[in-house]
């Protein structure tokens, strides 16, 4: 058992020189009943790091002279605008004490670091071969891991590669470390004994609660008396980085992998920052349990498993029927003109589903449609220039109208940022209310033009998503040919008052976005549809689609989004995914998929690598989602991390 401590703060040079020296005696002191045999620090100065050691009783060692001069000279000399340092009361363990290496602070090549515990696995797991020990004539499990953890912070993606390594240690620890180029104070512990305060520009951390709280109460460098000691935080099974030159303090939970304020962790693929995966990690997503039929994992709201690993969902599940070309001819022929005039409305995003939807209605139909696109404020030029291509070779009127798209940016802006505050997955959906406008603008232009039959591209049976709503706790599995207005009058009524709870809950849902989001409620939920449903007639054939719209049309894919392009250009159903994806670890693509899988469309196999594709994080779709709305998108992305995992214990 050793007694670790340090600090980093804002100082005025060397007038704060003497504070320096009496917090260290403080730390010390308080320190010494957890190790009495050796006593170290280690000093942050610029791009260099000095280190005293003393094989005496540290509050012997603290008087010495030597102490004293060995400060004025290299200490005194060279403080700057702040000071980083860390220091531990040793209780010999492993290595004798007389050996410099063997006592703490450790110096590395490029770091120094203290370490209290005892890791019992070094030959085996953590000795580096490579390393020749034998010329320490010392044998400390520090040493031997600081030196792995030197080689380990040359790489540039350190975070990650320290998770895998500490992932492998046996025994208990607590650690802390900086490294001589950054001014960073790292901490890790598996076993809590390691507490850490933050405050504005003041850092600390010692071994035990009780002496930490007696340390910031008497500490000579914190000027701020009043500092609540409730900030004081345990190190437990995390990896707390705390940033002196930014003041920033990030906590990354070795399992849910959290971080904290306003930071996030990017990797460069040579073109573009990635969001870096650490705080889903592929094996933990891999570990899930998930329908042996299907592939809808643990996580998937109200989900139960029999005996056999069958979700509930596939045991229920009635192959879709398709009311056939027959009956849509038959409903179609009611509505086509004879002469030429319009007969048919139809909505057009550009994406897959509805450009293929309008290709079959004109061609194979040999209806007269005009097509209408409602901008809410996030149609990509992508999608106008692929619905202008569509248009323009069959001869179709392309009416575009805009809602007040600064104000529905706006409004998207609004509700992220009142979902941040209370995140609930059930209220995700709040996001992309104000997208309900085209179901609304489908009936004016029906009115306005006289033209009876508004025909629909939307609501693919297989991608139904009543996970939306079974976050919010309404199960209702949706039948053939129905849409989610078709749920029945009670869980209306539940989803009306489940809604109504949240926004009493979070009062930042009650802004200028509320009528927006009350009609997107209509119009999905309570008003009557009398839309014709194309695909509740026409089978949805994926290949089939991608070869007539490039053949034909030379449909352009948008690359950011993967080869699911019936989502194109709708950057917010990008940012929900990839909520979904981290917090709950699937997506609206497992859903589909699954569905694909019951109708005998893929293999579960199939489904598993398309999904892995399919949730793959579009960077630069959300750049520019959070570009258009307004957002710092590293800020928002790191805010959803803070949010637990569903998939972590």
């Amino acid at each position: 058992m050793c007694g670790i401590f340090g600090i980093a703060k804002n100082i005025s040079s060397k007038n704060d020189y003497e504070k320096i020296i009496k917090d260290i005696n403080l730390f010390v002191n308080y320190s010494e009943n957890r190790g009495s045999d050796t006593f170290g620090v280690s000093f942050k100065l610029k791009d260099n790091i000095i280190i005293y050691k003393s094989e005496e009783k540290p509050s012997r060692a603290i008087k010495r002279k030597e102490y004293t001069n060995f400060l004025d000279k290299n200490l005194k000399k060279n403080l700057d605008n702040q000071i980083i340092l860390i220091g531990q009361t040793r209780l010999v363990t492993n290595g004798s004490k007389f050996s410099y290496e063997n006592n703490q602070p450790i110096e590395t090549k490029n770091l120094s670091g203290v370490h209290n515990g005892i890791f019992t696995n070094i030959e085996n797991n953590i000795n580096d071969k490579t390393i020749n020990y034998e010329s320490y004539n010392v044998k400390s499990d520090s040493l031997n891991f600081f030196e792995k953890l030197s080689k380990i912070s040359e790489k540039n993606d350190f975070l990650e590669k320290y998770d895998e390594f500490i992932r492998n240690v046996r025994g208990n620890y607590s650690i802390a470390f900086f490294h001589k180029n950054e001014d960073k104070i790292y901490l890790s512990s598996n076993c809590g004994s390691l507490y850490y305060f933050n405050d504005k520009d003041f850092f600390c951390f010692a071994s035990e609660k009780n002496f930490l709280k007696k340390f910031i109460i008497n500490s000579n460098l914190n000027e701020d008396k009043k500092i609540g000691l409730d900030k004081i935080k345990k190190c437990l099974n995390k990896f707390v980085v705390f940033n002196k030159k930014q003041n920033e303090l990030i906590e990354i939970d070795n399992d849910k992998i959290r971080f904290e304020k306003s930071k996030i962790f990017v990797q460069s693929d040579g073109k573009h920052n990635i969001f870096n995966n650490l705080m889903f990690k592929d094996k933990k997503l891999d570990e899930l349990k998930r329908c042996s039929k299907c592939i809808l994992p643990e996580t998937y709201p109200l989900i139960k498993f029999d005996n056999n690993n069958v979700c509930q969902y596939c045991k229920n599940y009635n192959i879709q029927t398709f009311l056939g070309e027959k009956k849509l001819n038959q409903h179609l022929e009611k509505f086509r003109s004879k002469n030429g005039e319009l007969d048919c409305i139809v909505g057009l995003s550009g994406g897959r589903d509805s450009s293929y939807g309008l290709h079959l209605l004109k061609e194979k139909y040999k209806m007269n449609p005009i097509a209408y696109t409602f901008d809410w404020g996030l149609t990509t030029d992508i999608s106008r220039i692929n619905a202008a291509k569509i248009c323009g070779k069959l001869g179709i009127e392309h009416i575009i109208r805009s809602a007040d798209i600064e104000k529905k940016r706006k409004y998207v802006h609004k509700n992220i940022f009142a979902w941040l505050k209370k995140p609930h997955l059930g209220m995700l959906p709040i996001v992309q209310a104000g997208d309900k406008g085209f179901i609304d603008y489908g009936r004016e232009l029906s009115k306005e033009l006289n033209i009876k039959l508004v025909v629909h591209f939307t609501g693919y049976q297989l991608e139904q998503r009543e996970f939306f709503l079974a976050f919010a706790g309404i199960n209702q599995k949706l039948k053939n040919n129905q849409r989610m207005s078709s749920y029945d009058f009670l869980n209306k009524l539940k989803m009306f008052y489940w809604y109504s709870l949240q926004f009493i809950k979070n009062p930042a849902y009650i802004n200028s976005s509320l009528f927006d989001n009350f009609n997107g409620f209509l119009a999905s939920f309570v008003k009557k549809e009398n839309f014709l449903h194309f695909y509740n007639y026409e089978k949805w054939n994926e290949k089939e689609m991608n070869k007539v719209l490039i053949e034909n049309y030379n449909w352009q894919d948008d690359i950011s989004y993967g080869k699911n392009q019936w989502r194109m250009g709708d950057g917010q159903t990008a940012f929900n995914n990839f909520v979904y994806y981290t917090v709950a670890g699937f997506s609206e693509y497992d859903n589909f998929r699954s569905n694909q899988i019951r109708e005998g469309l893929i293999s579960r196999e199939e489904a598993l690598k398309l999904c892995k594709e399919d949730n793959k994080i579009r960077y630069d779709t959300l750049k520019n989602f959070s570009e258009v709305i307004g957002f710092n998108l590293d800020n928002v992305l790191s805010k959803v991390n803070c949010i637990d995992k569903l998939y972590l214990d």
